[in-house]
């Protein structure tokens, strides 16, 4: 079954990756605590320290960078064009194609199709 686009529809989806991004921060945050605890009380060494570096400069740049970071991320390009979608399409064709489907059949009606 088609669903038509609309207004709602970019918010919910919007909504949802706000959710994601806020989900997938706590997850991080908490991983970040368990292995600074970690390494600093029961696991230190050469080991501990190669499995930080493993974390801070791998796991980190993936978890938080390329995929939840402000302006730059994954998530952050999703939200960008769900804006886009509902600024370039719904802001503007809707609107038109509106006004042309209240005035069809109305003496006005070549007037509003000469607009569009």
């Amino acid at each position: 079954m088609a669903t038509v686009l609309n207004k709602t529809i970019i918010a919910n989806a919007s909504s949802a990756v706000d959710t994601y991004v806020t989900t997938a921060t706590a997850l991080y945050q908490e991983l970040n605590t368990l292995i600074t605890t970690l390494t600093t009380s029961n696991f230190q060494g050469d080991a501990a320290d190669g499995f930080k570096e493993f974390f801070n400069n791998k796991a980190t740049p993936i978890l938080v960078d390329s995929l939840t970071a402000p302006n730059t991320s994954l998530t952050a390009g999703i939200k960008t064009m769900l804006d886009n979608i509902s600024t370039s399409l719904l802001d503007q064709v809707d609107v038109q194609l509106g006004e042309g489907n209240r005035t069809a059949g109305d003496a006005s009606a070549a007037e509003s199709a000469a607009k569009i």
